[in-house]
């Protein structure tokens, strides 16, 4: 016979709170199409394949706040408000197939998320994701 525990929303919350409360965000995008790395791999290697600086791409970043989650019932976990990350072309543009989440200076990355094909942002050109970090049992 299998037993099942159901997690509290008040662990989640306590979960949650830990692991994102003024915790620093970073969204940034990446060229993974020769180094095929995936969301097991370190920050530091996917830290190596991010675009540079250049023609309108900068990482977006930002703080966690505080107090700021709250349980979701339909989809049963503990959220934190999404993170908006809008990415601009300027000059040549640039292109790229991951979007990487890292929170804080932690040794993992949180997620990807892959475009395939790749993207290319031409001058003008502007791309926005909408990320949401949550706790769920």
């Amino acid at each position: 016979m299998a037993a099942t525990i159901t997690i509290s929303q008040a662990e989640l919350k306590r979960q949650g709170d830990l692991a994102y409360n003024n915790r620093a965000y970073k969204v940034f995008l990446a060229d993974n199409s020769t180094a095929g790395l995936d969301a097991e791999d370190t920050a530091a290697l996917w830290l190596a394949e991010e675009l540079a600086t250049a023609n309108g791409y900068a990482a977006v970043t930002g703080t966690i706040a505080a107090g700021s989650g709250a349980y979701n019932a339909t989809t049963a976990r503990y959220e934190f408000p999404a993170i908006v990350a809008v990415f601009t072309a300027t000059g040549t543009g640039f292109t790229y197939d991951t979007v990487v989440l890292r929170i804080g200076t932690e040794t993992s990355i949180v997620g990807t998320l892959v475009e395939d094909p790749p993207i290319t942002l031409l001058a003008g050109q502007a791309k926005t994701y909408r990320i949401i970090v949550g706790q769920n049992d």
